[in-house]
């Protein structure tokens, strides 16, 4: 066997790893999953995991951060980056971002629990890798925009709206039956538009 298809085959074991490591993750937190569980889901003995990974933090980090890349690239590859104004390339990013919240729960569900549960985490290199960048961008295009609010505080809270509030929803429609036939997504890109003006 030559060396480029052990490569390969070594990528290819580390991407099913993450794979699997972020379902598991996003199924049951950090402190709910072990390296021998992790090891077990992905078919593997656990000395082949500490062959890729240092341990269940680094895994966790490289996982999430793997898989909230991959995700935003694929909301900034489908959003608005033309010439269009600073006002249509923000609320395209944010559909995109809030329908893909809608329609990937492990995504959801990793942002999530970086926002309950991440303790003892270097939530900096999850930060640094996944959220920096399209939190610099949607901030700018906010400031851009609307020249005259805290760009940063309404992006932080429409993020943290975002990632709770496709599972909120229930209970909003409880309270407020109106939110019954709007959809989730236009009822938040309206929510924000309001907050913002």
């Amino acid at each position: 066997m030559s060396e480029g298809s052990r490569v390969t085959k070594r990528e290819r074991t580390r991407a099913h790893i993450l794979q699997a490591a972020a379902t598991l993750f996003s199924d049951s937190g950090f402190s709910g999953v072990s390296m021998d569980g992790l090891a077990k889901a992905c078919r593997l003995t656990k000395g082949a995991l500490y062959d890729h990974f240092n341990g269940k933090e680094d895994v966790y980090t490289q996982c999430v951060s793997h898989y909230v890349e991959g995700a935003i690239s694929d909301i900034f590859s489908q959003s608005l980056t033309d010439d269009s104004s600073a006002e249509a390339k923000l609320f395209s990013f944010l559909e995109r971002f809030l329908t893909r919240l809608q329609d990937d729960v492990v995504l959801r569900r990793l942002l999530q629990r970086l926002l309950i549960d991440s303790k003892g985490v270097d939530l900096a290199v999850v930060a640094e890798f996944a959220l920096l960048r399209p939190f610099s961008y949607v901030v700018d295009l906010l400031t851009q925009y609307k020249p005259n609010i805290n760009a940063k505080t309404h992006i932080y809270s429409f993020f943290c709206s975002a990632i709770m509030g496709e599972d909120l929803r229930v209970i909003a429609e409880l309270l407020s039956p109106e939110f019954k036939g709007i959809p989730a997504t236009q009822a938040m890109l309206e929510h924000f538009r309001a907050v913002i003006r």
